[in-house]
């Protein structure tokens, strides 16, 4: 699957176009209605940091929400948004940056030099900054939720630093690498590595970021574009996003990510990916 899907290359005959973006609608601080994005290789890195972006809004937005000293009975409200950062937006995040260093840059330095202001040392803080965060979840989960006044004033403040860390160093990314993408591969060449890290990822990590990543594209990006992106899915994959990883992020996902904002306790029930029993992808 290529990240970039339908936008035309320097390998194709017509011209690149920014007709397949939505530049008002992108959560960038690089690319916006004055400096739109251009092609593939402005959408390669706009792709995973749209959907990262905005899933780390909802959390912001989740975190202030919590009580500062939540009683037993909202206990549910910091226990369910400690489940979906450590089974989602973590594990998610960190395999993302894990492919950009083990994969994505050593094969970017096999044709350019990425700058001596390299973004390796701010993985490393920031994976940091995620797992302290996860540490304190961990604790919170542990409690059932219940007596975590100390957890919550931790996140109030750990969390929203991190965000803003993170889009700094998003930024840095997006200002550097579609440059360096367009000066010395071809789509072709980046669709392939691309598809290198979603096998290395596999089916976990289609389940947990492959949802986001759709449901941001459907934002900024136009029908055209969405269309090429999503037709590039593999057959297989396409029927356990459409079947079961869509709803159950839409239905279970978001609702744990949420939940701080809620009003009552939601029932999850997540969606079977199919009718089989005992079906592999359903028990992941």
């Amino acid at each position: 699957m290529s990240a970039s899907g339908g936008v035309a290359s320097k390998d194709d005959e017509h011209p690149t176009t920014t007709s397949l973006f939505v530049p008002s609608k992108l959560t960038s601080e690089v690319f916006n209605e004055e400096n739109t994005p251009m092609d593939w290789a402005d959408a390669s890195l706009l792709i995973p940091h749209e959907a990262i972006r905005r899933q780390m809004n909802m959390m912001v937005q989740s975190v202030t929400a919590m009580p500062d000293s939540p009683e037993d009975k909202e206990a549910w409200k910091i226990t369910l948004f400690s489940k979906w950062y450590i089974e989602y937006f973590h594990d998610s995040v960190h395999e993302h940056h894990d492919a950009e260093e083990q994969i994505y840059f050593p094969w970017i330095k096999t044709k350019a030099t990425i700058p001596e202001k390299e973004f390796g040392k701010s993985h490393e803080d920031l994976m940091s900054a995620m797992g302290e965060i996860k540490k304190c979840c961990a604790e919170i989960i542990g409690k059932g939720g219940k007596g975590s006044s100390t957890h919550v004033a931790e996140l109030k403040e750990k969390v929203p630093k991190f965000v803003v860390d993170m889009k700094a160093h998003l930024k840095e990314e997006e200002e550097i690498m579609p440059a360096l993408l367009r000066a010395n591969f071809t789509q072709k060449e980046e669709g392939k590595i691309i598809d290198k890290i979603l096998q290395a990822g596999g089916l976990a990590l289609a389940k947990k970021f492959l949802p986001a990543v759709l449901l941001a594209a459907q934002e900024w990006t136009t029908e055209e574009f969405y269309s090429g992106f999503v037709g590039s899915i593999p057959p297989p994959i396409k029927h356990l996003v459409d079947k079961y990883y869509m709803p159950d992020f839409e239905n279970v996902v978001a609702t744990m990510r949420d939940a701080p904002t809620l009003e009552s306790e939601p029932k999850l029930k997540r969606v079977p990916c199919c009718g089989i029993p005992y079906c592999f992808p359903c028990l992941m």
